[in-house]
């Protein structure tokens, strides 16, 4: 098994935008091939910046890579160019990590 898991920090009283975002259901990434699961995890804080991470679980790595090489998902990227960025996301990573 292999994750995905992108990390966002954004500014207090936006993790509901995030998480509106990759929660939904019936996503095109849910009908790909090695396509086990997403979670979406929201670290609260009393103050101050809010941090959400999404962990999307595959069967390989190499189903992984797929995804990131389809043509759908290329496209979703590149209409976004452009676009201003959510002034709210502060700060967003990925990592990927093998299950052992």
């Amino acid at each position: 098994m292999f994750y995905q898991i992108k990390r966002l920090v954004v500014k207090e009283g936006h993790s509901s935008q995030v998480i509106e975002r990759f929660s939904k259901r019936g996503m095109l990434i849910e009908q790909q091939p090695g396509f086990l699961d997403k979670q979406v995890l929201v670290k609260k804080s009393r103050r101050g910046n809010e941090e959400v991470m999404v962990m999307i679980s595959w069967q390989t790595e190499q189903d992984w890579k797929n995804w990131e090489k389809h043509p759908d998902h290329i496209a979703g990227h590149k209409a976004k160019i452009g676009q201003p960025k959510s002034d709210y996301i502060l700060e967003s990573s990925q990592d990927i990590y093998d299950v052992i």
